[in-house]
């Protein structure tokens, strides 16, 4: 039976006298890990043969023949290693905990059994649909769980103002009021890397009240002009990014001293191209590498892990184990300017610990945060308390039932048209902009699921006001639906607006209704008819079931997706991105077709293209 977690964290000011008497021999431990080999990430090496000894959840010696030399009483835990690895805790330095369909408490267990002791989320979804409350209920919810967290400060809520309407609005004065609450300690995706570089007054203002928080500024360039624009993206504040896809965009990064973040989620899956910046320069200088997962779905923690997921993919395409371990610990802990207290195995440090049987395929056995045991072979050994989440979080569907018509996109003519289409690709977040000459029908654009076109919606479902469009409209290529198939999701980023896909108006108006109905979540239409649903109350993000529970409903959203024609696992994460307008080059708010190139700014386009 687990224990239900007494997790106290004592702040290290209160216990160094403690501490240091430990590690003279005048006080008995609380944990001694004897007989390891220890994975040293400040050096670069393992050292075999070494004992951690630990004191009120804090590190005080690393060294040989710890029996010896450290005292010991009844209430001292000895552990012994018997050879296996002794490793740094893992540190997600960016991560959406929406993405994974759970709740704060429910991604925590998840990811501590998985060997992660920290991550840094950016909860920028759900605070495009609650504000600024979201940011302080996530923190809230987390401060007490035995993982840390570093909660990063939505910057881009919406994205980009005036191109899409969400539930809420982030400006300056509100990033300021949730530092000086202490509501977040980083700064998050600044996404909106135009606004940055050609000097928006609110995206610097945003800016502005970072810097003067001092905080560590997270940033999002999706660019592919590494010179003037990263340049002066950089020269902003900004300190790392997670949308780099070659080895070309990670050194060009790493050159003006800037970090990659390098991304393996469930669907963007970067790993193996970005890794090469390192595997084909092997001299090269790995600090500013770091492993991410972005977003990763409770399907795949739940059946490959989190992490330690990140950090199996660098081994196998080429990276030294320690050298991979580094990059999910303590760079990413200077990425985050804490590694005085995270990221590696050493006196002064958290002891977050873990215990590997097998180094190459990074089996962890044992997880400890703050010296605590929280997670043996996969499981957890503590029990975490629900959270009771207020009733506006749990009710933010505010779109009545949609009727056929609404899904009507008229055309100009019956002529042959051509029009612009959202090509989406499995594994890649960039959707490019095709133009293809497709026919109207009786006055109508339609889908053609013979050629692969499926109609795309996305309906603003958030507080009604006349003044906000209702909905944008247009086309999509890559999700081999079938006639009489449909996809309906309130997971669109970063809006969170209802987006509906399908290749039949019937199918979409049954996909949306069912959604709408549960307040929120992913459904599947199948020739006709609901194939699968997966509600997700929480802000019409998450669930209030545990990973391994929501990835049973997820694997039937998955598995219907696989009967509606799409060939690709994780498909649902890809659409989710049709709406995430900071993403090149072509995407749907519920004001249109919105387009980025490059780097210059982002405009609305007409479906129709007139040459």
């Amino acid at each position: 039976m687990k224990a239900e977690s007494t997790f106290r964290r004592i702040p290290i000011g209160e216990v160094t006298r403690d501490l240091v008497a430990v590690a003279m021999g005048r006080m008995p431990a609380d944990l001694m890990i004897i007989n390891g080999r220890l994975v040293n990430v400040n050096i670069g090496q393992i050292q075999p043969d070494m004992d951690v000894v630990v004191k009120h959840g804090y590190v005080v010696y690393i060294g040989k023949d710890a029996l010896s030399k450290i005292q010991r009483d009844d209430r001292t835990v000895v552990v012994d290693a018997a050879g296996r690895w002794v490793a740094p805790g893992l540190i997600d330095s960016h991560v959406h905990i929406e993405s994974s369909m759970v709740d704060p408490v429910h991604f925590a267990a998840g990811c501590l059994a998985h060997g992660t002791t920290t991550i840094c989320p950016d909860n920028h979804e759900i605070t495009n649909v609650l504000g600024l409350e979201a940011v302080r209920l996530f923190h809230d919810v987390l401060k007490d769980l035995p993982i840390k967290s570093f909660l990063a400060m939505p910057v881009c809520v919406p994205a980009v103002a005036g191109l899409e309407n969400t539930g809420a609005e982030i400006h300056g004065k509100e990033v300021a009021e949730a530092y000086r609450n202490g509501w977040a300690q980083l700064q998050g995706e600044e996404m909106n890397f135009p606004g940055v570089i050609y000097g928006d007054p609110g995206t610097h203002e945003i800016l502005k009240a970072s810097h003067d928080a001092g905080v560590v500024m997270t940033g999002h360039y999706s660019s592919m002009e590494l010179d003037q624009g990263l340049n002066a993206f950089a020269a902003a504040g900004m300190n790392a990014c997670h949308e780099v896809r070659s080895a070309e965009e990670v050194l060009k990064r790493s050159e003006i001293g800037f970090y990659s973040q390098l991304r393996y989620g469930s669907a963007w899956l970067d790993v193996p191209n970005t890794i090469r910046a390192y595997t084909d320069n092997p001299n090269a200088d790995t600090r500013f590498l770091t492993l991410c997962t972005d977003d990763v779905n409770a399907a795949t923690i739940a059946r490959e892990g989190q992490m330690d997921r990140c950090v199996r993919v660098a081994i196998r395409n080429g990276v030294p184990p320690v050298t991979a371990i580094q990059m999910a610990t303590l760079n990413n802990a200077q990425l985050i300017e804490k590694a005085r207290r995270i990221g590696s195995i050493a006196p002064g440090r958290s002891a977050d610990i873990l215990i590997l049987s097998d180094l190459v395929n990074f089996k962890v056995d044992q997880v400890y945060s703050d010296g605590v045991l929280v997670a043996e072979n996969g499981k957890m050994t503590v029990e975490l308390t629900p959270y009771s989440y207020p009733e506006a979080a749990l009710k933010t569907m505010k779109l009545n039932p949609r009727k056929k018509s609404d899904f009507a996109i008229p055309a100009p003519s019956n002529d042959p048209q051509k029009i612009r289409v959202i090509e989406i690709r499995p594994g890649d977040v960039v959707a490019k902009e095709l133009q293809l000459i497709v026919e109207p029908k009786d006055g109508f654009f339609v889908a053609d699921a013979d050629n692969d076109i499926a109609k795309g919606v996305i309906f603003y479902r958030h507080e009604p006001d006349p003044s906000i469009p209702p909905r944008g409209a247009g086309f999509i290529r890559g999700t081999k639906f079938r006639p009489g198939c449909a996809y309906a999701s309130t997971i669109s980023h970063d809006c969170h607006n209802l987006l509906v896909v399908g290749t039949d108006d019937d199918a979409m108006t049954l996909a949306a209704n069912a959604v709408i109905e549960v307040n929120g979540g992913i459904a599947i239409v199948v020739d006709g008819k609901i194939d699968a649903v997966l509600p997700l109350p929480l802000a019409g993000l998450m669930s209030l079931e545990s990973i391994g529970e929501t990835a049973l409903k997820l694997n039937a959203i998955e598995k219907a997706l696989g009967k509606a024609g799409a060939v690709s696992e994780s498909i649902e994460m890809t659409m989710s991105l049709i709406g995430l307008i900071v993403i090149p080059e072509l995407r749907i708010s519920n004001h249109g077709l919105v387009e980025l190139k490059g780097s210059n700014p982002l405009k609305l386009v007409d479906l129709v293209v007139t040459d």
